[in-house]
């Protein structure tokens, strides 16, 4: 006699069980990342990403011990702290990595710009460089200017000495 094949492939199944974030795991250093419904835990300190299954005490417990001997014996509001700290700077990173890649791409544009016109590539640094930053300073201010020297000449340069 046949069995049907979905109710083997159901009976063969393990229920999987969708472990939720406590907030007393950041004790054990660790916080949650990816879905609400099934979040995994995240460890604070090295960033290691584990699987929803080990949302359980004793192997978030086990991570810290056996990883970070030195900070097993701090309490909360340390980990507490060094969340805020990677929030921040993540979020620091992700602004500037954002503002460089923009600068890096205008600075590509310009060059690509400079070659189909076949001119050598110190008409960027002799004329558009000086005549950007001149529209930046009398459209945005004296501080823009300063930003965009500090980032986006770095990328103008770099791309112009390539072509």
């Amino acid at each position: 006699m046949m069995k049907n094949p979905a109710q083997v492939l159901q009976k063969n199944l393990k229920k999987v069980v969708k472990r939720k974030y406590d907030e007393d795991y950041i004790k054990y250093g660790f916080s949650w990342y990816g879905d609400e419904t099934a979040p995994r835990p995240q460890c604070i300190i090295c960033g290691d990403q584990l699987s929803n299954e080990s949302m359980v005490p004793c192997k978030l417990k086990r991570h810290l011990y056996s990883s970070h001997p030195s900070c097993a014996n701090e309490d909360k509001q340390y980990f507490k702290r060094f969340l805020e700290q990677n929030k921040k700077q993540k979020k620091f990173m992700k602004s500037a990595v954002t503002v460089f890649e923009k600068a890096l791409e205008a600075s590509y544009h310009v060059a690509k710009l400079i070659a189909r016109q076949k001119k050598p590539h110190t008409v960027g640094e002799t004329l558009i460089k000086p005549a950007c930053m001149e529209i930046v300073r009398l459209m945005l201010g004296p501080n823009e200017v300063k930003e965009m020297v500090l980032l986006g000449l770095r990328a103008c340069n770099f791309q112009w000495k390539r072509i």
